[in-house]
Formats: C-alpha cells, structure tokens, sequence
C-alpha cells in the first residue's frame, strides 16, 4: 500500500479534517466507525486542530518575511533598514514665537536657543522652546524666532570604549531629530547611517523598536567615532506631544525661562504669530509600506518631478506635496521646479519647516535645477441644501451628523492636491446620513474642478432642514 499524502494548500481545520478522512479508506478497510465519539476520531480532529494552528503560524510568518504583507511594526522597522529606509517617529509642531518689549531697550537683546514658553490648553499645556538663538536689536520692540514644540530632557551616560556602543534612552514621544549629543563639549551630529562616515566622524545614530524605545548607537572608529572610555555623554531631547502640538495662533503667552540683559531679568511677552503646524504621530507601518518603496526608486536624490513629491512627503513634518509647474530648459530637465507643500495638520507650513526642507532637497537635486517652496492654496466648498427628514427623527440630531459627515469628508487627510468634489459623491454623502429621506443641493450645483496646488476644504455650511412628505 503506498503512503497517502495530503494536500497542504488544504491549511484550515475544516478541510483537514475532510482530506484526512477521506485518506482512512486508502491506508485501512477496518476503520468504518466514524462516529464523532470514536477514539480515531477524537484523535484526527485534535490532529487537524494543531495542523491549522501551524498552518495559521507558517503563514503568518512567511508574511512577516515581506514588507507588503508584514504587519508587525518591529517587522516593518527591519525590513526596511535593509533598503536605508528609517520610521520617523513624533514629529514636534513648529511656529514662530514673537517676542515683545513695551519699551525699546539701548543694547542688543539675545533670547537664547532653548528658551521655553508655554500655552495653556483647556486639558493641560504645551511647552515649545525657541530653536535658534535670537537677537532683539536696541531701539526696536519685537523679534520673531522659529520654535518647536517638546519638553527638554536629557541622561547622562559613561563611554566605554567599545564598539558600536549602543545607549537606550528612557524617554518616549521623543520628537524626530530632536537628539543631541555632547561630550567633552563637542557637539555630534545625528545621520542615517554610517556609510559617508570616517574614522574621525562625530555621528550618532538614532534607532526606535516597534515599542517605541529609542536608543543611539555610536560607529566603530572606522565607521564613525566612538567615545573613549569614561567619556562623559550627554544627551538630551524633546519629548513632544506629537499631532496635540498643532496650536492655532495666539496661545502661547507664557516665557518660562528667564532672558536677562547684564544679569538683569527683561520683562518681555510673547506669542505665536502663526498657528503651529507639522506636529505628527510617529509613522504608521501602512504609510512605510507605501513610502518606503517609493523613496528607494528614487535613489535618495531628487530628478524628476516625482521624486521631488515622493522625497518631500517622506520628509518629517510634511503630509503633502505637489509639483506645480516646471520650466523646461533645452538639455535639462525640470530645470525649475515649483513644488506646493503642507504641513501635518493642514494650514501653512512654518519658516522652519520650510529652511529644513529646502535644505534637505537641496543636498539632493541636480545642480543646474532650481526649485521654490509654495503654500496650498486652500479651496473652500460651501455647502447649500435642503434636507428632507424621516418622520420622527430629531432635527437636531440629524444636523448633527450631516455636519459631522461633512467634517470627516472634507477633513484634511482625507483630501489631497488637486482633487476634485463631485457633485454626485456630496449629494451620496448626504443621502446616506441615516434619518434623511432624500437633498435638493443647491451648492455646489456642478462638479468643482480645482486648479494645481489647491486643497479642497468646508466652507459654509447652510442646511434647511424639513419633514418628509
């Protein structure tokens, strides 16, 4: 009698189970009792329950092997190391912080980087600090100063010598590019790995596990340096509150670190022009299936147009991009680029974000090709109907939810560049809120086509609520 085999695309409880036991004939002709009480039985199914169990797992773990089916963040993370790519984590909310004098002072007034201010939320605050330094001249009353938003901590640890010595941190929520090192006063600088990096390179590198624990890990004295033993190390970052950070003008009021001249304390104020924007989650493991791919298509440097939009929205800060023109030149191609950017959160994107973009496209484009930043142009959609009710349902209640439906469609990651609003997608929308018979919309009364660069919004809602008849 040759050996029965089983089929193992056949990798659930109930197909085992039937494969196995129309096997039984083929290997005996004195087992007829298949009774669900048969001690044969009891065992074949308890057989096929460890079989689709193993199944489940081979399966889950050959899709761990892949970075389109992966689903596992720490999975995720070292998949795509292999392709040079880094999750970012929390991004910290920038704006520009305004700095007052009620009166002009007689000498230069230097507000130090790192100075902390505060806005009061009504479910806590938001501390930001200043990012640079800034001077306030003699004779004028304000200066603005690029910020971020985040609370300063910091460790302390020992070198020793070995290499690729690895710190784990302990805080979390730590802002993307937030890290500094210092040892012996000398001040290293954060990279993505350490290829470009010599013997004598004072780079750092910063690695977050799927449970959100960051660690820095230092070179080996050929790839990067490596602090001597005993060596001092200070570390320090910004703890943000990530996508919470995103403020709208005029909250921060507040300056919690004293700014004196000659060592006497200068009364000043301060608020936020701007809103503060680009503040972000960390990177969630479907927008890395997608982005990573596309950044390693592009080889990290910026020629086509495309490249441009897929390096700009990879970059912290960013949601989204857009291309708006480009000029030809004979020989060269894009030779000028006009690219559209907004911020996580939606609005404008802030003077840092912008400097740290541009700085960041700039070390990758071709050298004869210019480009220019551009804000969105935000494209209000007003909203005008007549809503039908079902008998016995509450107006307000109703009104409720065609404005929270209103809300989530037009809610800015839901949107992009360029899209269009059809007339038949808002009339579907509205149709659908459960207690609405049926809409006359008035507005818009046709599609609304957008032009390049513009990000569709809500406008003016005006709904008119009657009973069905």
């Amino acid at each position: 009698m040759g050996r029965a085999s089983v089929s193992y695309t056949n990798k659930d409880y109930e197909s085992l189970r039937r494969e196995l036991l129309a096997r039984v004939p083929q290997l005996t002709d004195r087992w007829t009792d298949f009774n669900a009480s048969d001690l044969g039985v009891v065992l074949l199914e308890l057989f096929c329950g460890v079989g689709d169990m193993l199944a489940y797992y081979l399966d889950a773990q050959a899709a761990e092997a892949f970075l389109p089916t992966a689903r596992q963040r720490q999975n995720v993370i070292n998949l795509c190391k292999l392709i040079g790519y880094r999750l970012d984590g929390p991004v910290a909310a920038a704006t520009t912080l305004r700095f007052s004098l009620a009166a002009p002072l007689a000498k230069d007034l230097l507000i130090p980087m790192g100075t902390v201010c505060r806005a009061l939320l009504d479910d806590g605050h938001a501390d930001f600090e200043t990012a640079a330094d800034g001077v306030l001249p003699h004779g004028a009353l304000y200066v603005d100063v690029s910020a971020r938003q985040g609370i300063r901590k910091g460790q302390t640890f020992t070198g020793t010598g070995t290499l690729w010595q690895r710190l784990e941190l302990t805080g979390r929520n730590i802002a993307q590019g937030s890290v500094r090192v210092v040892t012996s006063g000398v001040e290293w600088t954060e990279v993505l790995q350490f290829q470009e990096s010599g013997a004598e390179s004072v780079h750092f590198i910063v690695e977050t596990d799927g449970l959100d624990v960051s660690a820095i890990r230092f070179g080996d004295s050929r790839h990067g340096s490596a602090p001597a033993t005993g060596t001092n190390i200070e570390v320090s970052w910004l703890e943000t509150l990530g996508a919470d950070g995103n403020l709208a003008p005029d909250l921060i009021r507040d300056i919690l670190s004293p700014v004196t001249l000659d060592g006497v304390p200068v009364h000043l104020t301060v608020t936020n022009t701007i809103p503060a924007t680009g503040g972000a989650s960390r990177e969630s493991i479907d927008f890395a299936r997608a982005q990573a791919p596309a950044e390693l298509r592009t080889l990290w440097k910026a020629v086509t147009k495309e490249d441009y939009q897929t390096l700009a929205v990879g970059f912290p800060g960013v949601a989204k991009a857009r291309v708006l023109d480009t000029n030809d030149c004979a020989g060269i191609r894009y030779y000028n680029v006009h690219i559209a950017v907004a911020p996580e959160g939606g609005g404008i994107a802030s003077p840092l974000l912008k400097q740290e973009l541009t700085a960041f496209l700039e070390a990758r484009k071709v050298i004869t090709v210019e480009f220019e930043l551009y804000d969105p142009a935000y494209h209000a959609i007003d909203i005008d109907a007549d809503v039908y009710l079902w008998a016995g349902e509450s107006e307000d209640t109703v009104r409720g939810r065609i404005e929270q439906g209103l809300a989530d469609f037009f809610a800015f990651e839901n949107v992009d560049f360029d899209q269009d609003i059809h007339f038949s997608d808002v009339v579907a929308l509205l149709d659908g809120i459960r207690g609405v018979s049926h809409v006359h919309l008035h507005t818009p009364a046709d599609d609304v086509i957008l032009n390049c660069g513009e990000i569709p919004t809500l406008g003016q809602v005006q709904l008119r609520l009657r009973r069905a008849t």
